[in-house]
């Protein structure tokens, strides 16, 4: 893209994790993603007197930079917004009713991307980062990246000094998890188990850096009909995506039953079922629902584990394995053990020798189970050792278990890879991860997923080998 052309912004990131102070300064947006054109309004509070600003970067790859400024407030005063309150305690859903802030316009220039406005306090230097997504709903991009919000919002514990809720314990006042999370709020995703710049920044640089064809979605926008999966080739789901709604499930399933192909470069991947309903003040789809408990029913849906009655869709069904357990320490993680290395995915990549990629297997992980509803002619493309801190329930009771690597081919003719981990992208590239995992040779493994699905990239890394995909066309290396 000519995008990643342009000049990144240094040390951004680095300065927000350094600088974040959520109790000093926190926002939230009144949409998770927009289109090109658009606007996107700001609600921000602070607990300390003084000007703050707000700058906004696109995430993605600047001749090895991570961010790029495309815009910039003036000074604004602070102040400090109502406390947020429980509005319905049966549920404990949590809301917050501040004002208005500042507006942003997307100009109709700017790149589809993953963007971070990020919130620093004049006096004190305190930051926090508000994500959003910008569309380009009419572009039929290769790639369309899905950045999962949904599992952020899940995990979000934002709340008043006396009360904080999220669906899971945990994090909520008293053990006692919420059954609905409002996205009127800010998030305290920096802080949780679904931090994007641990999994998801990783993915969009190593692909932007490689020139691959991609615009970005939000996965509430698979709520409604305004994302259309069929505008292009490969669908992917990346890093930690837990939670799904049936319509965005049923949006996935149908993309692939139309022949769109599937990446999931994620674990842990539609395990809750959830759905949405207006905010307080009726605003459609701004409160997140999962009762993940039957025995106290949701009214109005079965929203529980996907794999578990009344449900009964497995996600194995669809991504071709389910999650079987996770390991406590968030950073560690377990060698990618290859199997069935003839396999074309396995060419040019020398994945066969040893050692084999270190510690791409954490920290949840997803493994093959005998079912019944396992996809036809599914192949096994790794087989990793792990050992779960946590094993999940229905499974198996020995931590002791093997994590999978798997690929299938839809009548339909669509392509369908899972990696299996929540962490495998890491391989791809570690900005941020310490220790750095980076294999030349996940890198051609993940060229070889993507070729095989059509897409090629414009950029390759030297050495790396663009091989024909099932859209013809002849080999090329990146030499």
């Amino acid at each position: 893209m000519v995008e990643n052309l342009k000049a990144g912004t240094a040390d951004v990131l680095t300065n927000l994790i350094k600088n974040y102070d959520s109790a000093t300064i926190a926002g939230y947006a009144d949409a998770a993603s927009i289109n090109v054109g658009e606007q996107i309004t700001f609600k921000v509070s602070t607990s300390q007197p003084g000007k703050y600003r707000i700058d906004v970067y696109r995430l993605g790859y600047y001749d090895g930079l991570s961010t790029r400024r495309v815009a910039s407030s003036d000074a604004l005063d602070g102040v400090t917004q109502s406390a947020c309150t429980v509005t319905d305690r049966a549920t404990r859903l949590l809301e917050c009713d501040w004002n208005e802030s500042y507006v942003l316009t997307a100009d109709s220039d700017w790149t589809s991307g993953i963007y971070v406005a990020v919130l620093t306090h004049a006096t004190t230097g305190a930051q926090y980062p508000v994500y959003f997504i910008v569309r380009d709903d009419a572009r039929h991009s290769d790639i369309v990246f899905q950045s999962s919000r949904a599992t952020a919002l899940a995990y979000s514990s934002w709340g008043n000094a006396a009360e904080q809720y999220s669906l899971y314990a945990y994090n909520s006042t008293n053990g006692s998890a919420a059954k609905k999370v409002s996205l009127d709020r800010p998030s305290t995703e920096q802080e949780t188990f679904s931090n994007l710049l641990n999994f998801e920044l990783q993915m969009l640089r190593w692909l932007e850096s490689q020139g691959y064809d991609v615009t970005y979605v939000a996965d509430f926008d698979l709520q409604s009909s305004r994302v259309s999966l069929l505008d292009h080739k490969v669908y992917l789901s990346v890093g930690h995506d837990e939670y799904w709604s049936k319509e965005k499930r049923d949006a996935v399933e149908s993309a692939r039953n139309a022949g769109v192909n599937l990446g999931f470069f994620s674990a842990n991947t539609v395990y809750w079922r959830v759905r949405f309903e207006p905010s307080s003040r009726g605003v459609p789809n701004r409160v997140m629902v999962c009762y993940k408990d039957p025995r106290t029913p949701d009214p109005v849906a079965p929203t529980y584990r996907w794999r578990d009655p009344p449900n009964n869709l497995p996600e194995n069904a669809l991504v071709g394995v389910m999650t079987i357990g996770n390991h406590g320490d968030f950073y560690a993680g377990f060698d990618w053990i290859v199997k069935n290395t003839n396999d074309p995915y396995f060419a040019d990549t020398g994945l066969d020798k040893a050692p084999p990629p270190r510690e791409l297997y954490g920290y949840e992980w997803d493994g093959v189970i005998d079912n019944g509803q396992t996809p036809p002619g599914l192949v096994i493309l790794g087989a990793s050792p792990v050992v779960a801190t946590s094993v999940t329930s229905g499974i198996q009771k020995n931590p002791n278990q093997i994590a999978n690597a798997v690929r299938y081919t839809h009548a339909s003719g669509a392509k369908v890879f899972a990696s299996g981990s929540i962490q495998w992208m890491w391989g791809l590239d570690s900005t941020l991860i310490k220790p750095a995992r980076v294999d030349p040779r996940v890198q051609q493994f993940a060229v070889n997923v993507l070729a095989d699905m059509g897409v090629k990239p414009q950029r390759p890394s030297e050495g790396i080998v663009v091989r024909s995909g099932k859209d013809g066309g002849s080999g090329q290396s990146g030499d």
